[in-house]
């Protein structure tokens, strides 16, 4: 009843990267155009990387300040991997499939840069003929088992150019090729030699980040498994069009579920009819088309009902597909990924002596994020907008932002103590210091009193003034004065140590 007309799946990489500023974002930006890397057709380096703009088709029907925010270079940028690298990987084929002829190609790897250093390596397969019968149609199991067997990075499953069985070798990449370079992998796939997708990742694709030294290492945000998101056009036989859409949804609950999470086709976990129901991870806008998500990614099933925009090779509505739709869920898992980073790096600066200052940059960057790239809404469309929603559901991305917003508060209320603690001890170190002048001023002045009070009563008392002469007796004048300021002294020590005694009581 269905065969499949046209399949891609894009297999999505997180990754984080330490990007201290702008200025930072767009020296990498510039670093990753001007990696270059040799190939087995001359000598002469390639550039492996090529900036590329968004088509006016990719955004269309986003919010204009979605559009705005992934158009601005200060924002996020996409890399393309150049035609040059990319044709080594135009007919492979899994070696966990070898009993098939059939095969597919890296249609497209795309790099996303986003601003705060979390980014995305995408790599994107099609489905190629068999070699024995062209234009023979492509099974929907050998897509789930093909898809199964790359995305798990446990699995280790190698990859290797589709040649003849005779032309084929076998064996590990030889080490006399390359100590796991960029250069030696892509001289290793010419040659026949099988190699895994996660060499290919850490090796090529990730290559121009392993000799950036501003950020440090790159970090993977995935560890066993890589999301994935694709979609897969049906065509039906036309001797049963009276029930074409109860044998689209039969179709569709059994291989929906094993699509979106990668299962291999024996797997018996299907879905019931009723499942297709659950608006939490499915999404039926149309009768010919039904869109899933779940954490370990999405897929889109839709069948040609013979609408122009489901019609011919490349179909207007595959591409929207794979743009349109597919940046819904980039959005949504930026976001997500985002939100995760901030959380470990809170946990980080706990344990750090710089406590305070690691979380004040956190907290800016948690702001930054906010008010750049936190949307409500990100499409004018419906249907687009909706599946955004969805995703950010699916991602979890409104509660772990409700957490985030959480902690960002309870960072708040900490820098808020430690700025209060600091306030409170420059007030006591301020009086402290001016307790010290008063007591130095006192002091000053408990030694010049003596001699004021003398100076006062000599002054004030006609026969004290007479006792002093200077110049007829210098030795008794001096006496009295003497004598006067050590009858003072003895008063005022009187007078201290009773002050003691009461402040001791």
């Amino acid at each position: 009843m269905w065969s499949v007309h046209e399949a891609w799946t894009k297999f999505v990489y997180p990754f984080e990267l330490g990007i201290k500023n702008e200025t930072a974002f767009a020296r990498l930006a510039d670093h990753i155009s001007s990696y270059q890397v040799e190939t087995t057709d001359d000598d002469t380096p390639v550039q492996m990387w090529r900036e590329f703009q968004y088509f006016d088709s990719d955004l269309d029907n986003m919010a204009p300040y979605v559009k705005r925010y992934m158009r601005l270079p200060e924002n996020q940028r996409r890399f393309v991997l150049s035609d040059k690298v990319i044709q080594y990987f135009s007919d492979m084929q899994s070696e966990r499939l070898t009993s098939s002829d059939l095969g597919f190609q890296l249609s497209e790897v795309d790099l996303y840069l986003f601003f705060n250093g979390v980014c995305f390596l995408v790599m994107e397969i099609r489905p190629t003929t068999s070699l024995s019968a062209p234009g023979a149609p492509i099974q929907v199991e050998w897509i789930e088992n093909l898809n199964a067997g790359l995305s798990s990075l446990t699995r280790k499953t190698s990859i290797r150019q589709r040649r003849d069985m005779d032309e084929r070798r076998g064996g590990n990449i030889p080490i006399w090729f390359h100590e796991f370079t960029a250069d030696g992998m892509l001289k290793s796939v010419a040659s026949g030699f099988p190699v895994t997708l996660q060499s290919l990742i850490q090796h090529v694709f990730m290559a121009c980040f392993n000799n950036w030294d501003e950020g440090g290492e790159w970090q993977p945000l995935v560890d066993t498994f890589l999301i994935v998101y694709g979609a897969i056009l049906l065509k039906r036989s036309d001797d049963e069009e009276n029930r074409v859409h109860t044998s689209f949804f039969d179709f569709v609950t059994k291989h929906i579920t094993t699509l979106r999470k990668t299962l291999t086709a024996s797997n018996s976990n299907h879905f019931v009819r009723h499942v297709l129901e659950d608006s939490e991870h499915n999404y039926i806008p149309y009768h010919n088309v039904i869109h899933t998500q779940s954490l370990e990614g999405g897929y889109v099933i839709a069948f040609d009902n013979g609408t122009p925009h489901f019609q011919g090779n490349r179909s207007p509505a595959m591409r929207s597909f794979r743009t349109n739709y597919f940046y819904m869920m980039l959005l949504a898992m930026h976001q997500r990924m985002s939100i995760m980073t901030y959380a470990m790096a809170a946990a980080d600066a706990a344990l750090s002596s710089k406590r305070a200052t690691k979380l004040r940059l956190l907290r800016e960057h948690i702001y930054d994020f906010t008010s750049r790239c936190y949307f409500s809404q990100a499409s004018v469309s419906e249907e687009r907008d909706h599946l955004y929603r969805k995703w950010q559901r699916v991602f979890n991305v409104t509660q772990m932002y409700e957490e985030l917003k959480v902690e960002i508060k309870e960072i708040d209320e900490y820098i808020a103590s430690l700025t209060k603690e600091r306030e409170l001890e420059n007030r006591n170190e301020q009086i402290r210091q001016e307790a010290k002048r008063t007591q130095l001023f006192s002091w000053i002045s408990f030694i010049f009193l003596p001699v004021t009070v003398v100076l006062y009563v000599i002054q004030a008392s006609p026969i004290v003034a007479g006792w002093i002469d200077f110049h007829h007796d210098p030795v008794g004048s001096t006496l009295v004065i003497v004598l006067m300021i050590a009858a003072i002294l003895l008063v005022a020590r009187a007078v201290y140590r009773s002050f003691k005694l009461i402040r001791k009581n």
